[in-house]
């Protein structure tokens, strides 16, 4: 059975949650990575994936790694 978008977003970003991150941080952090990707074309997309979290405790950077591992995992919706 296909889970809905709602869900699938939820599974992405559940890790941010769980480190202790607001929604209003996670939309933050998210936006930040679609705009580097945008500016950049692309070619600092992967580079910049761990200085968006630099400043953030450990716990926090882990999460963003898994919550990246996941975004790569979802397969396309149409």
């Amino acid at each position: 059975m296909a889970s809905s978008a709602r869900e699938r977003h939820q599974w992405v970003v559940q890790p941010l949650i769980d480190a202790g991150m607001a929604p209003g941080q996670i939309a933050d952090l998210v936006f930040r990575l679609a705009f580097q990707d945008i500016v950049s074309e692309g070619r600092d997309t992967l580079a910049a994936l761990p200085r968006l979290v630099a400043d953030r405790p450990p716990e926090v950077r882990t999460a963003w790694a898994q919550t990246i591992a996941r975004l790569l995992l979802l397969e396309p919706q149409s």
